[in-house]
């Protein structure tokens, strides 16, 4: 059980703890543990989140802190995809050319454009998300593990477009059973009742658009359209958390 968990914090997060030698099986039972990752990158973030209320840290700097914390921790390794992801669709219209251009280190107009209004979302609804002070720290936390379960959703039974890269790992690779045991980790969601499941829908509707357009516009799912999925699901899932919250769903 450690080493599939060391091998998601490392897949995922920044944490160095990788195991010496990670076998393809171990690869694939570390997927189960991806909305751990996810829960504990919220849990960083709420704790940082209520010792800047409590220091009385400007909210909107308080959000912007936030999500300069989440792209460190994740090793901006999800914003890539976004800006990846941007860059093909808006660069092309062949399928092979767009995946040319994700492959493609430098960012375009499209990458930077969709990067900028991603990082404002998040910053909105981050900041959103704190007015309610303390009382938006549960479902501040929860959001970064939904969205990464999100991901394994939408690789679950996906193609991948590429002979080799690294979303091979994981787009196809889930099992049923492995996808519900990842569910588990977003059972404290269960306390906020209806608002729960809303929060869970909002950080889908995402994923599930990105998966369809992934299959018409680059022949399946590449690892930067899993990072995308992971990003948008939580500018999506923190919005709706402060709709949420303000209407006394929270």
């Amino acid at each position: 059980m450690l080493t599939p968990l060391r091998t998601a914090l490392a897949f995922l997060t920044i944490m160095p703890v990788a195991a010496a030698t990670v076998s393809d099986d171990d690869m694939a039972r570390s997927m189960t543990f991806f909305p751990a990752a996810g829960l504990l990158v919220g849990a960083l973030l709420a704790a940082l989140a209520w010792g800047g209320l409590c220091l009385g840290i400007p909210r909107l700097g308080l959000a912007v802190l936030l999500v300069a914390a989440s792209a460190w921790l994740s090793r901006a390794l999800h914003l890539d995809g976004v800006a990846d992801l941007c860059d093909g669709l808006g660069g092309a219209f062949e399928v092979e050319r767009r995946l040319q251009i994700m492959k493609d280190s430098h960012i375009g107009a499209f990458g930077v454009v969709g990067l900028v209004l991603l990082l404002l979302l998040k910053v909105a609804g981050l900041h959103a998300l704190l007015a309610g002070g303390t009382a938006g720290l549960g479902l501040l936390a929860m959001v970064p593990a939904t969205a990464r379960l999100v991901m394994l959703v939408t690789a679950y039974r996906a193609c991948y477009p590429r002979q080799a890269g690294t979303g091979h790992f994981v787009v196809g690779k889930i099992s049923g059973g492995r996808l519900l045991a990842g569910g588990l980790f977003l059972l404290p969601l269960a306390w906020y009742g209806w608002s729960g499941l809303l929060l869970v829908s909002a950080c889908l509707l995402p994923g599930l658009w990105l998966r369809l357009k992934a299959q018409t516009a680059l022949g399946g799912v590449t690892g930067d359209v899993l990072g995308a999925v992971i990003e948008w699901s939580e500018a999506a899932g923190w919005l709706v958390a402060a709709l949420l919250l303000a209407g006394g769903g929270g």
